[in-house]
């Protein structure tokens, strides 16, 4: 006998968290792979000394993907795998501006705000509220 567990989440949940997973991963690649051309886009003109850090970075944004993509299978039931993410994406943003305040990249690098992070403000947390919701 087979008993589902599954909760109840509106499509749009599942299709905004598999976006987001493929962003991630694509993006997080794309640091793996070029990773000086990468730390140009963020606005890193210097050569960097640490390259392997750098990667670390697109790993960690390459494993939020996979998070997502799991969590897309039941967004309500793999609510605390979103949590982090959407901290990271509240907390970048914060860490970059203060970066372009300090002079320590160029401005150039806030284009990257509204595609990378602002963007999963709205829908990661009306998920998670949704999940608050039916955990209540």
């Amino acid at each position: 006998m087979s008993t589902s567990t599954t909760t109840s989440s509106p499509r749009w949940h599942r299709i905004a968290l598999l976006a987001a997973a493929i962003q991630c991963v694509a993006w997080g690649m794309f640091i793996l792979a070029l990773p000086e051309k990468a730390a140009s886009v963020y606005g890193l003109d210097k050569p960097l000394t640490d390259l392997f850090l750098w990667k670390g970075t697109g790993l960690i944004i390459l494993l939020f993907g996979v998070g997502y993509g799991i969590a897309s299978m039941d967004p309500v039931r793999n609510w605390s795998v979103i949590v982090p993410g959407f901290i990271a994406k509240i907390l970048g943003p914060i860490g970059m501006v203060m970066s372009v305040y300090n002079g320590e990249v160029s401005s150039r690098v806030l284009i990257l705000l509204p595609i990378n992070d602002v963007i999963w403000w709205i829908p990661f947390a009306l998920i998670l509220l949704a999940a608050f919701r039916q955990r209540r």
